[in-house]
């Protein structure tokens, strides 16, 4: 039987211990497997980490309390819920973002005019379409892309719509022509074609959302056959009494002139596919392409209605 110690020896250990300074018990290395309590931080801490450098205000709780007493969103929330927001539209899934609505930002400033235009719009696709169209025109701070993705929305369940950007789409068909073939091309823009109702976002930019990683994959403009592409894909939807949604930051009266501008890498390019060919002569010209296309554009203009997304610019357009 052990003796029981008395304080003044529990003291002088104590004592000992303390001033012996033992150093900190230092864990092994990560090990998760069965049978194992896993050593190492707690969960979470590269989120509780992230949290504390994102902002200096809010300190990584992501709210503030506000003049009146209430707890508001940090502007470094708002800046994530807004890059969050951009991304998905980028991606290219935009019925798969957040819910939009007329009711709340970035929608919440589009003039009446163009939200009872779209709203009419998505009602007749639904019950009977009657081929008019809209062409939306404003900056690029007024929402063309976010009204893009409120149709994409609305019309995507019951498979009535189809929404692309002009560059992403383009992007695509050259792609499905060079590695698939032209008959992989053509169904594409036969179900283009069919849809009830097409949206092409950004129709006078013809740019990829994101950088391409190969150098033929140019970012900032496209060949005469991209563009032919487009022209015939518009004149088939007006010829059949199709709607089309296109949006754009100049007047349609300009899109087909700033939609055409082929860079020299593109003539190249075209000259080195007729060479070897791979291409057609005609359509290595970008005048011939540019009249193609000034011709499709007029007639899509003369089955769409012009909707203006800046309420000044409408009011003085009306007056």
């Amino acid at each position: 039987m052990s003796r029981q110690r008395t304080p003044e020896e529990e003291r002088e250990e104590i004592e000992r211990y303390v001033g012996e300074r033992p150093e900190a018990v230092r864990h092994g290395e990560f090990n998760d497997r069965v049978g194992r309590l896993p050593v190492g931080p707690a969960r979470g801490w590269r989120a509780r980490e992230q949290r504390a450098k994102s902002c200096e205000v809010c300190e990584g709780d992501l709210w503030v309390e506000g003049a009146n007493g209430t707890q508001i969103p940090c502007e470094c929330r708002q800046r994530r819920s807004a890059r969050r927001a951009n991304n998905r539209m980028r991606a290219g899934g935009w019925w798969h973002g957040t819910s939009l609505s007329f009711a709340a930002p970035p929608l919440a400033s589009v003039p009446v005019p163009v939200r009872n235009a779209v709203e009419r719009l998505c009602t007749e696709v639904k019950d009977q379409p009657s081929g008019q169209g809209l062409w939306i025109v404003g900056g690029p701070t007024l929402g063309k892309s976010a009204l893009c993705a409120y149709l994409a929305q609305r019309l995507y369940p019951t498979e009535d719509v189809i929404a692309e950007r002009t560059g992403d789409l383009l992007a695509h068909l050259r792609w499905l022509g060079a590695v698939k073939g032209e008959l992989a091309v053509e169904k594409r823009l036969q179900t283009l074609l069919d849809a009830p109702l097409l949206v092409l976002d950004d129709i006078d930019r013809p740019i990829r959302s994101r950088t391409p990683s190969l150098p033929l994959a140019l970012h900032a403009s496209f060949s005469s056959r991209d563009l032919i592409r487009l022209s015939n894909l518009l004149r088939d939807r007006c010829a059949g009494m199709r709607p089309v949604v296109v949006t754009s930051r100049c007047q349609p009266e300009t899109c087909a002139e700033r939609s055409a501008a082929v860079t020299g890498d593109d003539l190249v390019r075209g000259l080195i596919a007729t060479a070897s060919g791979t291409a057609d002569p005609f359509e290595d010209f970008p005048s011939y392409s540019q009249a193609l296309l000034v011709g499709a554009m007029r007639e899509l203009e003369g089955s769409c209605t012009t909707q203006l997304l800046d309420a000044a610019q409408s009011d003085a357009v009306a007056a």
